[in-house]
């Protein structure tokens, strides 16, 4: 029953973003990167998507530090609270050139009829412009793609692009997909290719809307489950089912929030979870000892792989540090 009733929220939740929404006729030269060089938020330059090269010209971009490039989703734009959330959280850490692509007007209008087929045309382009990065003198070894929902599936298209155009020469070396899109990209309403392991030298995940807003399936090298990577996230209201509220996307945006969260505390561990085989071990303590500790987050280190699970506080600060991989009810 409970699979039954998921089916048809999901079922919904597709028709709703099909035929909810005004069409959009965006196109791809909309598309901008700003560059994020601080130390205020309003400190940023923006370049046209055919220039972003040129934005190791720019004085504030150290070659030599790691560059991460943020993806927001569906419907969203430079003005949502995750933008100025992600981007003050690697200010305040103050050790990464910080790029955010606004691809506001392609990520707009009905799911699958506009935003959706927009994904493959837009990844083709910025691969061709991070390639042109790398050859300018960006090091792909030390350059890292967030992306948050429909931008976590977006990251996955951008990785396998890079493979394509440089035959396989090149790869990125992280992809961290945030609670990335469910419909559409996996059973049982699957229309393309969803974010997989083979995008990115290394793809974690993390989950905190699944089977709703959220990938409902393992779709890295490892994937965490916070508070079993589900809705209700802990402290988010009664979900009031009017589509894309705030009430109906706080679990799928918490992980956007624990993401920042973990890039703000950049000198103490944070969301330390175990890796477990499912929720209901992890409820019991019967989670592999033998594994070490992770830390979801920022900090993750490369190499691990599987299911990892942690509980997190309501509020800020999420993280409950090492108690959080003991279950509490």
């Amino acid at each position: 029953m409970k699979k039954l009733l998921g089916f048809l929220a999901l079922a919904a939740l597709i028709v709703g973003l099909w035929l909810g929404l005004r069409p959009s006729n965006a196109k791809l030269e909309k598309t901008k990167m700003f560059f994020f060089y601080g130390p205020s938020f309003a400190d940023n330059k923006v370049y046209e998507l055919n220039d972003t090269a040129t934005v190791l010209k720019h004085p504030k971009f150290d070659t030599n530090r790691p560059t991460v490039l943020y993806l927001h989703g569906y419907l969203e734009s430079m003005e949502v609270e995750s933008i100025q959330v992600i981007a003050d959280a690697y200010l305040a850490r103050n050790d990464h050139n910080i790029l955010i692509l606004d691809w506001a007007e392609l990520a707009d209008g009905n799911y699958l009829i506009d935003a959706f087929p927009n994904l493959k045309p837009l990844a083709s382009a910025l691969a061709a412009c991070i390639l042109k990065m790398a050859m300018d003198g960006l090091r792909l070894d030390k350059f890292h793609v967030v992306g948050h929902s429909m931008g976590g599936q977006l990251a996955g298209y951008i990785g396998r692009e890079v493979i394509k155009q440089s035959e396989k020469g090149a790869k990125l070396k992280r992809i961290t997909a945030l609670d990335p899109a469910f419909p559409g990209f996996y059973f049982p309403l699957k229309f393309t290719g969803a974010l997989n392991s083979k995008d990115a030298d290394f793809v974690d995940v993390i989950h905190t809307d699944a089977w709703l807003y959220g990938a409902p399936f393992a779709t890295g090298h490892v994937d965490f489950w916070p508070n079993r990577g589900k809705t209700l996230q802990p402290g988010c209201p009664k979900r009031n089912y009017k589509m894309l509220t705030d009430n109906d996307l706080c679990s799928h945006r918490r992980s956007w929030r624990f993401w920042a969260e973990s890039v703000t505390e950049k000198n103490r561990p944070s969301f330390h979870s175990v890796k477990c085989s499912s929720w209901d071990k992890f409820k019991a303590g019967d989670f592999d000892k033998s594994e070490p500790v992770v830390l979801m987050g920022i900090d993750c280190p490369s190499g691990i792989s599987g299911n990892y699970y942690l509980q997190t506080n309501g509020e800020p600060p999420y993280s409950k540090g090492s108690s959080g991989t003991s279950y509490a009810a």
